[in-house]
């Protein structure tokens, strides 16, 4: 009877063993797609915002080229007593 004992617990924790390995090498490869999924996801996502940006560079914002010179005589009319 010990020796039926001894086996079924040799076997359970082989069980045990087998069935962990296994799940953890399941796991890593759900992951590993999970993740290349994502890359090609946002691959295809950063391709379609750039071209968006090709077509429309400006939405939210104006760009006003001013040359240093002209900021500051706008600083000294609008506030003369401090700068000078």
């Amino acid at each position: 009877m010990q020796k039926l004992y001894q086996i079924l617990w040799s076997l359970a924790i082989l069980i045990i063993i087998v069935s962990t390995i296994i799940f953890s090498f399941g796991f890593i490869l759900v992951a590993a797609a999970v993740v290349s999924l994502v890359g090609i996801y946002r691959h295809f996502l950063m391709k379609k915002r750039t071209r968006e940006f090709k077509t429309k560079p400006y939405i939210y914002g104006e760009i006003i080229d001013l040359q240093s010179e002209v900021i500051k005589e706008t600083i000294q009319t609008r506030k003369p007593d401090e700068f000078e």
